[in-house]
């Protein structure tokens, strides 16, 4: 009986002390997507996307040609009229090497009294200590209702 009993609470113990498996690549991703809209609804969207970018990243919106890297991101984000985005991803996927991957969802603008929705999806890029960066961001906005 004892050596049952024993061995019964070893693996209770050992199950309990199992390390949780790292969370998977999708659900980082999900999360460092969810950061940039933190970051997006404390400091600004001309900052978030400033932060979260690489440097040849590129920015397509605003019924304008794209621009290419950060800073030029940043100067057409800050000429918008201040306002929040809110962002919520709905759907990650990583490349099968870890180092490229997207997301996409809903977001909500609002500046002033109007507010535009739409869709974005995101492309991600790992950067060389693990951290995902946006490679090019894009969003669509939904039409206006009909009248």
């Amino acid at each position: 009986m004892m050596p049952r009993l024993f061995a019964a609470a070893l693996a209770l113990l050992l199950m309990a002390g199992a390390a949780k498996p790292p969370p998977s690549p999708e659900s980082q991703l999900l999360a460092a997507d969810r950061a940039l809209a933190k970051l997006a609804a404390e400091r600004g969207l001309a900052y978030a996307f400033f932060a979260s970018m690489t440097n040849d990243g590129q920015f397509y919106g605003d019924g304008a040609a794209p621009v290419t890297g950060r800073a030029q991101a940043f100067r057409r984000l800050a000429r918008r009229e201040p306002g929040s985005l809110s962002r919520q991803p709905e759907m990650a996927r990583v490349s099968a090497d870890g180092r490229m991957g997207w997301t996409s969802g809903r977001f909500l603008l609002t500046a002033g009294k109007r507010k535009t929705g739409g869709h974005y999806l995101t492309v991600w890029a790992r950067e060389g200590r693990g951290a995902w960066k946006v490679a090019a961001e894009m969003d669509r906005s939904d039409p206006a209702p009909e009248k």
